[in-house]
C-alpha cells in the first residue's frame, strides 16, 4: 500500500512538473500585451495602423509646394479619388489621380491598384490618349513639386514590404506615441529605414524620419490631421530634407468622405475621361 502510495505521488508530481513547462513555454512565447491584453509588438502596432477606418471611399483635393533655401520653386495641384477594400479580393485599395495645375502637367492622370499580396498595378494617360498604358512606374508623370518626396514611395508601402520594431513608448507632442522602427524588405523602396511616431489613441502617425541606406538621417515627414465624418485624414504635412535644405508643403484642401465610388471609375478606361 506504501509504495502504490509513492508510485501515485510520483505521478502527480510528473505531471505537475510538466504542466508547470507547459505554461512556462507557454508564457516564453506570447507576445508582449498592454494592460488591455492587446499585443504590442511593432507588427501588431502597424497592421492596427494600416487597418484603421478610413472610410469605404473618399475624393479630395491637394496642393503642393517645393522650397529650395526657402524659397518655393515648384507648385502642383491634383485630384484623388480612392476606394478601400481592406483586403477584399485582395484589394487595398483602387485610387485615381488626376493632376490638375500647372498647365504643363495638367491633363495627367494615373490609376493605381494595391493589392495585399502582390505588387501593385498602374496605368497611366497623357493628353490625347484614348485610353490608359500600363506601367511600372509613374515616375515620368510626376510634376517637379513632387520631386523631393511622393506619397506612393514612402506612405502607401504595403505591411509587408517592411519588417517592423517597437522601440519604445513616449510624448511627442502631448500625445502618448508608440515609436515603430521599419525597415524594407524590398529593394525598391528608396529609403534603408523609417522610425514613426504612432499616436497611441487613434493609430495615426504625427511624425516620421526617414534614413537613407548608409544609415544617415535623410528626411522627416510632420503631419497635422483632421477629423471628418470619423475618419481620420491629413490635413497638412511638412516634409523637410537633412541632405539637401528641400522642404515640401501638402495640404489638404477638401476632402468628402464615402461618397459611394464605383469600381469603374477606376480602370484604364476611367483614364481618359475629361470630367474627375
Amino acid at each position: 500500500m506504501y509504495k502504490h502510495s509513492i508510485y501515485i505521488a510520483g505521478i502527480a508530481l510528473f505531471f505537475f512538473i510538466q504542466s508547470a513547462f507547459v505554461v512556462a513555454s507557454e508564457k516564453q512565447e506570447q507576445k508582449p500585451t498592454d494592460g488591455n491584453n492587446r499585443r504590442t509588438d511593432g507588427l501588431q502596432i502597424m497592421t492596427a495602423v494600416s487597418e484603421r477606418d478610413r472610410g469605404k471611399d473618399y475624393v479630395m483635393s491637394t496642393s503642393w509646394v517645393l522650397t529650395k533655401k526657402g524659397r518655393a520653386t515648384n507648385r502642383m495641384k491634383y485630384n484623388e479619388k480612392r476606394k478601400n477594400y481592406s483586403g477584399h479580393n485582395d484589394f487595398i485599395y483602387k485610387s485615381i489621380i488626376r493632376y490638375t495645375f500647372p498647365p504643363n502637367v495638367g491633363r495627367r492622370a494615373f490609376v493605381a491598384w494595391n493589392y495585399k499580396d502582390k505588387q501593385r498595378t498602374l496605368w497611366y494617360w497623357v493628353d490625347r490618349m484614348t485610353v490608359g498604358q500600363r506601367t511600372t512606374n509613374v515616375e515620368f508623370l510626376r510634376p517637379p513639386a513632387e520631386s523631393d518626396f511622393s506619397i506612393m514611395d514612402y506612405i502607401d508601402v504595403n505591411l509587408q514590404e517592411e519588417s517592423h520594431k517597437l522601440l519604445q513608448s513616449e510624448t511627442y507632442k502631448d500625445r502618448i506615441c508608440h515609436v515603430v522602427e521599419s525597415t524594407p524588405q524590398n529593394k525598391q523602396i528608396k529609403y534603408g529605414k523609417r522610425v514613426s511616431w504612432i499616436d497611441q489613441e487613434n493609430l495615426t502617425p504625427l511624425k516620421i524620419d526617414y534614413f537613407d541606406r548608409s544609415g544617415r538621417p535623410w528626411k522627416t515627414l510632420s503631419i497635422t490631421w483632421q477629423h471628418i465624418m470619423g475618419v481620420w485624414f491629413w490635413k497638412k504635412a511638412e516634409v523637410e530634407n537633412a541632405q539637401n535644405d528641400y522642404k515640401t508643403f501638402i495640404v489638404i484642401e477638401d476632402v468628402k468622405v464615402n461618397v459611394g465610388l464605383h469600381d469603374r471609375e477606376f480602370t484604364r478606361v476611367a483614364l481618359a475621361r475629361k470630367k474627375f
